[in-house]
């Protein structure tokens, strides 16, 4: 049955697609911001690109658009009270990071403690797509500290990892870069993508 598009539809239909979480943290100036993202996903291997989307009404939105450096953290299982704060809208820098443990990373930029691996990236370039903007990111630093599982989000839960149903015989094409597609390297699922709604 054919279902008229409108925004409640277009969520439903989104909740069924599993995205990894991950925190994104930019700092300018004094202001140091974060945001919990549902739409991360790799881009590219050469250079190293990933990509995410942000609400342009969202605070982090006027700081990580005009910054050099931003960092994506991937969350553990152990994490999922972090992915919920940093998911609520409207609070100030200083309730946002009063208490969460950080450092500032080589670049100025706000590295949460005991997340499963940290990108620090160059800000690439910023498109417009609606009511959001996609920032395109390249990966300059790599930090990956720690072992576990991380954080999906599926009909307005947080997730971790399954079992594995099949093992795949072929990378898909645009996976190729995660092993070599005649080799049985099974797709990630850290590679779909969607907004938490």
């Amino acid at each position: 049955m054919n279902t008229p598009i409108n925004d409640e539809a277009f969520r439903s239909a989104m909740r069924r697609v599993p995205a990894v979480v991950t925190i994104v943290t930019a700092a300018r100036g004094e202001e140091v911001r974060g945001i919990t993202i549902g739409s991360f996903t790799s881009v590219a291997l050469e250079p190293p690109l990933i990509s995410f989307n942000v609400r342009k009404d969202a605070r982090i939105h006027r700081v990580i658009t005009t910054v050099s450096h931003f960092a994506v953290h991937l969350i553990s299982r152990q994490q999922t009270h972090l992915c919920e704060h940093f998911a609520i809208p409207d609070q100030t820098s200083a309730e946002q990071f009063s208490t969460v443990e950080y450092r500032l990373g080589a670049y100025g930029v706000p590295i949460l403690e005991n997340a499963l691996a940290v990108l620090c990236c160059q800000r690439h370039d910023v498109f417009e797509a609606g009511d959001h903007s996609i920032l395109l990111g390249r990966v300059v630093e790599i930090d990956e500290a720690n072992d576990g599982e991380p954080v999906l989000y599926y009909n307005r839960s947080y997730r971790s990892i399954g079992e594995i149903v099949a093992r795949s015989l072929r990378t898909p094409s645009d996976f190729s870069y995660y092993g070599n597609g005649d080799q049985g390297a099974a797709a990630p699922v850290s590679s779909l993508s969607k907004p938490p709604t």
